[in-house]
Parts: structure tokens; C-alpha cells; sequence
């Protein structure tokens, strides 16, 4: 059954808005594609980034993994397989986005994982701690500074500062660094809660992660911005010394 709504989606894809959209995509097919903007989401079913933006086929170069999360460059990179970097690579030096969004979200099972750690129900999977472990100190030291909150406060916490952390990781990158001290290339820290239906992005000034209500937002990074404005630690302390905002 599963698979039959897959073809039929499929059918009615062809039919309808392939049909409906055919110059686009034989722009597409001829030109090739020139996305402005890659997003790093999350590959939870729940949350689609092309959905939640309503863009259309070659609006967003979307790079999609457990946790959305951005490992930290390798100097000098080694031979192993790196898919995530790979395609974060491919978007800002082939592509030339303009913009990188890491969009993280509420009720996230990767990152219920990694705060489990051996307790949780995946705790004997192959692959899954060795890949959330990129924000392994975040949690660590969500779970300490947090310690006596509830469960959900430090799920939540944990949830956006692996977002700080990512963008942070992104920075690590020179071809990256570069690129936003130029000016030609800026980074967004986005959650969303998926319970409300809405959008938050991360205000270094402020060290939270504000509603977004409009279509005008300041970047989290810009080639202005120092990198100490984007550490973990520092939006983890700020949200231990506050009550939940989220």
C-alpha cells in the first residue's frame, strides 16, 4: 500500500504539476540548476524543507541527515566517505549559494538519541551514536547545566544548541569562511516546532532563538560576525540562567 501511494503520487505528479510546470523544468533540464540557498535539515519524515518553504523544483539545495547536523571540517580531509561535507562543498563552490540554513526541529529522534545515550532504545544501532556524536559535547553540557529541569526542556535545549553547533562546524570550513568574510555567503540557524507550526532563528545578540514572524531576517552569521557569537556554550548558559522560553 505504501509503495502504490508512492506511484500514484507519482502518476498524478506527471500528469499535474509536471505538466502544469513544463517550462520550468525544461529551464531546468537545459540550463541546469543555480539554488541560492542550501538547507541542512533534518531527514525526519515530519519535516520537509521544500514543504515548509513552499519552493519550487531548483529553489533550494537540500542536504537532509539524522539531526541536521554539519560535522566539523577535516585538515587535510582523508579518504573516507563524507556525504554531508560533500554536498555542503558541492553547494558553495560549485553551486555559489548565497545562503546556508541549518534547520533543526522539535520532537527530534536523533537528538532524543543522543541525550538517551545508552539508555536509548537505538543505543546498539551500527552508525547512529558515531554520527550524533558531532554534538556530543553540546549535550553533555546541556545535561549538566541543566540538570533538574525537565526531560522536555533539555530535549529542546539540546535540539537547538546541536543547530549553533552546526553552524558553527560550517565555519570551520575555509572555503566557507571565506566566503562569509567576503560577504558573498551568510548562515541561519532555523528550528521549528512542529507542535505550533512555527519558526525560530537563532539572534546571537540575544542568545536565543527568537519567532520568526515576517519575511525580513537578519542572518546568525555574517562576514561581521565573531565566531564567539556562535558558541554552544554560550547559548547553553544563557538558557540555563533563564526559565524555557520555547
Amino acid at each position: 500500500m505504501a509503495l502504490e501511494r508512492l506511484l500514484k503520487g507519482f502518476a498524478d505528479f506527471r500528469l499535474g504539476y509536471y505538466h502544469d510546470h513544463l517550462d520550468l523544468f525544461e529551464k531546468l533540464a537545459t540550463e541546469g540548476q543555480s539554488p541560492k540557498i542550501l538547507i541542512v535539515g533534518c531527514a525526519d519524515a515530519r519535516v520537509d524543507p521544500g514543504i515548509l518553504t513552499q519552493t519550487k523544483p531548483g529553489d533550494i539545495f537540500t542536504v537532509r541527515n539524522i539531526g541536521a547536523m554539519v560535522p566539523p571540517a577535516l585538515d587535510p580531509p582523508d579518504s573516507q566517505q563524507h556525504g554531508t561535507s560533500a554536498a555542503i562543498e558541492f553547494a558553495v563552490r560549485g553551486l555559489q549559494v548565497e545562503h546556508i540554513v541549518i534547520l533543526g526541529h522539535a520532537l527530534c529522534g536523533g537528538i532524543a538519541a543522543l541525550v538517551d545515550g545508552d539508555k536509548s532504545a537505538f543505543a546498539d544501532y551500527d552508525y547512529l551514536s558515531t554520527w550524533t556524536a558531532i554534538a556530543q559535547d553540546v549535550r553533555d553540557l546541556a545535561v549538566d547545566k541543566l540538570k533538574g529541569r525537565p526531560k522536555d526542556d533539555i530535549l529542546r535545549a539540546v535540539e537547538q544548541a546541536a543547530v549553533v553547533n552546526s553552524v558553527q562546524n560550517l565555519m570551520s570550513f575555509p572555503w566557507i569562511a571565506e566566503r562569509v568574510k567576503a560577504g558573498t555567503l551568510v548562515l541561519h540557524a532555523w528550528w521549528f516546532n512542529l507542535t505550533k507550526g512555527q519558526l525560530y532563528a537563532f539572534n546571537p545578540a540575544a542568545l536565543a532563538f527568537e519567532p520568526v514572524l515576517g519575511i525580513s531576517l537578519a542572518p546568525t552569521v555574517g562576514k561581521a560576525t565573531p565566531l564567539s557569537a556562535i558558541a554552544p556554550s554560550r547559548f547553553i548558559d544563557a538558557i540555563a540562567g533563564r526559565p524555557p522560553s520555547f
